[in-house]
């Protein structure tokens, strides 16, 4: 369940963060915010999916079944995750980085957080799968 609780927390992150960018867009996208698009998203689908493995080992690895469906993270990663936040935010909300900008940034990292949700579903359903398969 730990890796179905990751795909809907990764899920409702990038829903939300695509949606900031695809609202900060104050014209039609050009070539520049498309690269700006792809270069980001690149680079954040390679981050959040060495991140994702690296919890899906590690929430595999439990031997106990766990109450406690927070610990799809480790501290390490919810820390990294309110640093994001806190950064995502004041970036936004300082005036300082126009919409042009942050929408083709913010919409590159929310495609990238969906990318890494689909990652944990389908590494969830391909686990299922084999358990059953196993069980049989």
């Amino acid at each position: 369940m730990l890796l179905l609780a990751a795909a809907a927390v990764w899920l409702l992150a990038g829903a939300s963060v695509s949606a900031v960018g695809v609202s900060a867009s104050p014209v039609a996208w050009d070539a520049g915010m498309a690269l700006v698009f792809l270069v980001t998203f690149l680079l954040f689908v390679t981050m959040f999916l060495l991140i994702s493995r690296r919890h899906i080992k590690r929430i595999t690895s439990y031997t106990a079944r766990l109450s406690n469906l927070f610990k799809f993270f480790d501290a390490q990663s919810y820390l990294i995750l309110v640093v994001m936040v806190a950064m995502g935010a004041a970036v936004r909300l300082s005036g300082l980085v126009p919409g042009v900008v942050i929408a083709p940034f913010y919409s590159g990292i929310g495609a990238a957080l969906l990318v890494s949700a689909v990652f944990y579903a389908v590494t969830y359903v391909a686990l299922s799968d084999e358990i059953v398969v196993k069980q049989a």
